[in-house]
């Protein structure tokens, strides 16, 4: 009888592991999204990521073109359903295609897809939500996507341009994975192991979105002189002290997009000492580089 409870004690043991097991590689299972944008005329891509446009250079209904990937290091997802949007509607969300054109494939072997036009049921614009739909499916059930290059982010799981209206106001635009309601941005791995297991992920919730500010001045430029000295510096850095005691920053809109030099979505001590250090560089005969490319160390 011993014996008999031992084994039972043991199965019930290794069930039980193997339930937990399961569950820790679904709370393991971290595949996200991310974007990649492209600088061009007054168009600047910050060191954290983030967009800075100067639309007095940029001109009106300026056009930044657009990257999504997709990270998946564990290469187990059978589909993937992710939409994007920005809220502000003053910057639209047009010209979603494919990866074949920017980037010469998509990340997903897909039966029938050669070029961008091949994708025009998987990759939709909802203009009246500002939104870009992309659904990647696996036919067969049991199986993860097939790769096409070496990794999920070999290329993009589709491209577009990001434009402003006329008259779109200055400040910060995000572009953000939607995660909200019945069809949040979702992927389903497939286990080898386990091909009946379905598991529904949202990597929305953790995913990285894309920052974009719109001034009309010279990033770091915050009283708009047409020089980033320690005026500017003193300017960002009192902003700080006032955002962080709750009190109204002092600022215009303008001033607050041009003071976060480093893009990661904030402005603070750190760009406050970034222009002061830009300033100090270019007080000792240095003119070779912008403020961006000092702060990225190009």
């Amino acid at each position: 009888m011993k014996k008999i409870i031992s084994v039972i004690s043991s199965l019930v043991l290794a069930a039980g592991m193997t339930s937990a097991l399961a569950a820790n590689a679904a709370d393991d299972y971290k595949p996200y999204f991310y974007f990649k944008a492209e600088a061009g005329t007054g168009v600047e891509v910050l060191k954290h990521g983030a967009v800075y446009i100067n639309n007095s250079v940029s001109g009106a209904n300026a056009s930044i073109p657009v990257s999504a990937y997709f990270k998946d290091d564990q290469k187990i997802a059978g589909q993937i359903f992710v939409k994007w949007n920005c809220e502000k509607k003053e910057l639209q969300l047009k010209d979603a295609t494919g990866g074949f054109t920017k980037a010469g494939n998509i990340p997903y072997k897909i039966s029938g897809a050669n070029k961008d036009s091949d994708l025009v049921n998987l990759i939709k614009i909802f203009d009246d939500l500002n939104m870009v739909s992309v659904n990647y499916t696996e036919t067969d059930a049991t199986k993860p996507l097939q790769l096409t290059g070496d990794t999920s982010d070999a290329y993009p799981i589709a491209c577009f341009n990001a434009v402003f209206k006329d008259n779109a106001p200055a400040g910060s635009y995000d572009i953000n994975f939607y995660s909200q309601g019945a069809y949040f941005t979702s992927v389903i791995p497939r286990y080898a192991d386990d091909p009946s297991k379905i598991i529904e992920v949202n990597p929305a919730e953790y995913s990285e979105g894309l920052r974009i500010n719109a001034s009309d001045r010279l990033l770091g430029d915050i009283n708009n002189d047409g020089k980033i000295n320690a005026v500017d510096a003193s300017q960002i850095l009192s902003a700080y002290a006032k955002n962080s005691t709750s009190q109204p920053t002092g600022l215009t809109p303008e001033q607050e997009a041009a003071a976060d030099v480093d893009g990661n979505k904030k402005f603070d001590s750190v760009d406050a000492s970034n222009v002061l250090a830009y300033y100090a560089y270019t007080g000792s005969g240095h003119d070779d580089k912008s403020l961006n490319q000092f702060i990225k160390g190009e």
